[in-house]
């Protein structure tokens, strides 16, 4: 087995492979046997997050979301990064990560989507909640952002939910971003 393939005996091996936050809700990191479920959910979800984030305009095939998947386990492995799915009563409706951890040029960030059907019922702040908490709790970071694009409205309302402080706006490539900002 090649270093970057993954199976259910290699996953045991990695830390934090699950986060319950209540009842019927939890994060649990993505397995390569869901990437035709991830890749199911970006295409049937595309209008709805390809207006926030670039992914879907890249994900052509359930070949793209594997890579993916496995981009994550890789990332969890070196310890760069924790990405999970969000599970809803055992049904996978968005992705949720910390990323940059040990990227000395970045801040540690938080990046999630939601399918539409779950949107706005509060799912992805308790998710946000139960990530930022990992991260600051477990993971021992002082600090953990949350980019949002000013006219993501939602986005824009979890990282207020969740106890982030909007603290500026910056721009890049990809467009202006308003910076909230969780330190310990």
């Amino acid at each position: 087995m090649s270093e970057n393939t993954y199976d259910s005996k290699n996953l045991n091996q990695l830390p934090f492979l699950e986060i319950d936050i209540e009842q019927g809700l939890k994060l649990r990191q993505l397995q390569v046997e869901q990437a035709e479920d991830l890749y199911n959910l970006t295409v049937s979800n595309y209008d709805h997050i390809i207006e926030w984030v670039p992914f879907p305009g890249l994900t052509h095939s359930s070949e793209d979301s594997r890579k993916f998947i496995e981009s994550k386990l890789d990332e969890r492995k070196r310890g760069k990064g924790y990405g999970y799915g969000i599970e809803l009563d055992g049904k996978l409706i968005g992705h949720i990560e910390v990323r940059n951890i040990q990227d000395e040029e970045k801040d540690p960030e938080i990046g999630y989507w939601i399918i539409a059907d779950e949107a706005g019922k509060g799912i992805t702040t308790k998710a946000t909640v139960a990530m930022s908490d990992f991260g600051i709790q477990t993971l021992g970071l002082n600090k953990i952002i949350i980019r949002a694009h000013p006219g993501n409205i939602a986005s824009n309302k979890v990282a207020e939910k969740a106890g982030y402080t909007l603290s500026y706006t910056e721009e890049d490539h990809e467009g202006p971003w308003n910076v909230w900002v969780l330190a310990k």
